[in-house]
């Protein structure tokens, strides 16, 4: 009797592995949502952990890097792992609750010629070969989904690097919106400013959207220790509240519009990486939450030289994104604007000291400016600078602190190598 229910036991806790297992591997590779398992994200965490702790051993950030280069591919890799053994002792255990006679090690053994499509162990009765052949195809078809994910994770790195690596040579190595500016002022580029604001607001809406269907994606770093996807945008976003800062006569949809979508990118990661029970949302956000906050969106609507049209509509795309926030991380990200931005007075009139020597067309007057820039960066300082330091990406200007501390990277300033009393301006118009 203790037998047939140990069996019994062991057969139903085989096909809950099963089915769990192949629910994880369907959450994570073959259905196109944000979609969390379990399993998965266990893999993860452990990997992801292991490797920060690895890291902090390093002396230097370089070091660093260069052991979390090694989280992504090794959580992609330990997940097939864990899928195929967990698929083994499921289907082990329906074996042994079949069988009736085989011991557990015997089942393993079987399960595992089968699952691998080995051969060396045949079954005894007839429902072990039905679950026999069920291991049979089950293999096969893992390994084949995986290599049918690895592309799709390759090509969606390489079309997140490709605007990064551009941003290196524009933007400095690392990346730094004042830096942005002036560079593309020297080089009598400024309005182009328009394609880079354009280009770089479709790069953060695919990063939305690939990140969090990829969410393995968040912990696959750039090929270089210098440069860093979050770090970019950062910059790219500095570069857009400075420019809609200090100038009025630039056109200014563009820079609107990359604003409107980093913010959106920045929160949606954040609540993607913060959220604790990643499986569960407690309470759904309403965005009648809203009602009695003064948010920095709704302090610079009512700021009568910025344009109202632009912000009015980031603010309805804040609230149509709520719907499907966790309450608690929203009201994380409401907090964190309200405290303020870690960019100092100081460090502004010396980013806006610089852009006058490059040349950029400075139209307002610096008090107001800081204002316009404080009301702005305040809508994406707090997520960005939580992300850049979970994930420790690159110490650029301007990104926070890191896990451990760490000196800020600063790329060349282009204004550093102008020939003494070179004015910009008068070599364009000579």
């Amino acid at each position: 009797m203790a037998d047939f229910l140990s069996r019994g036991a062991a057969t139903i806790l085989g096909v809950v592995i099963v089915i769990a297992t192949a629910m994880s591997l369907m959450r994570t590779v073959v259905i196109p949502r944000a979609l969390r398992s379990m399993i998965s994200d266990a893999v993860a965490k452990s990997v992801i952990w292991l490797g920060i702790g690895v890291s902090m051993l390093r002396r230097t950030y370089r070091g660093r890097d260069a052991v979390l280069a090694g989280v992504g591919p090794s959580i992609i890799i330990l997940q097939l792992i864990a899928w195929l053994l967990l698929f083994l002792v499921g289907y082990g255990l329906m074996i042994y609750g079949i069988s009736g006679n085989h011991g557990l090690g015997e089942a393993m053994r079987q399960s595992g010629s089968s699952l691998l499509t080995l051969g060396f162990a045949s079954a005894s009765h007839s429902e072990q070969t039905v679950v026999d052949f069920f291991a049979a195809a089950t293999g096969p078809i893992v390994i084949a989904l995986l290599i049918g994910f690895l592309p799709t994770i390759y090509s969606v790195y390489l079309e997140r690097e490709q605007d990064v690596a551009i941003l290196v040579v524009s933007g400095g190595g690392p990346a730094w919106g004042p830096e942005i500016l002036a560079r593309y002022t020297v080089a009598h580029d400024v309005h182009d400013l328009e394609a880079v604001f354009r280009s770089w607001s479709s790069w953060a809406a695919r990063l939305r959207l690939t990140h969090v269907t990829y969410p393995v994606m968040l912990w696959v770093r750039s090929s270089r220790s210098g440069h860093h996807y979050i770090t970019s945008l950062l910059a790219v976003l500095d570069a857009a509240s400075l420019q809609l800062s200090l100038n009025n006569s630039l056109r200014r949809n563009e820079a609107y519009m990359t604003l409107l979508q980093g913010v959106q990118a920045f929160e949606v990661l954040y609540v993607f990486l913060f959220r604790k029970r990643a499986w569960r949302v407690a309470k759904v956000f309403s965005p009648q939450q809203l009602g009695g906050v003064e948010s920095s969106i709704q302090r610079v609507v009512r700021e009568k030289h910025l344009s109202r049209s632009p912000l009015l509509a980031q603010a309805a795309a804040n609230l149509d994104g709520a719907h499907e926030l966790d309450e608690k991380m929203l009201d994380q990200l409401i907090a964190g604007g309200r405290q303020g931005i870690t960019v100092t007075r100081a460090d502004f009139d010396s980013a806006v000291d610089m852009l006058g020597v490059a040349g950029f067309p400075i139209e307002v007057e610096r008090d107001e400016a800081w204002q316009r820039f404080a009301l702005m960066r305040a809508r994406y300082e707090f997520a960005a600078l939580a992300i850049a330091y979970r994930l420790d990406a690159t110490p650029a200007p301007w990104s926070g602190p890191r896990r451990k501390p760490t000196p800020v990277l600063w790329p060349t300033r282009v204004v550093d190598l102008l020939p003494k009393g070179d004015d910009p301006d008068q070599k364009a118009a000579s």
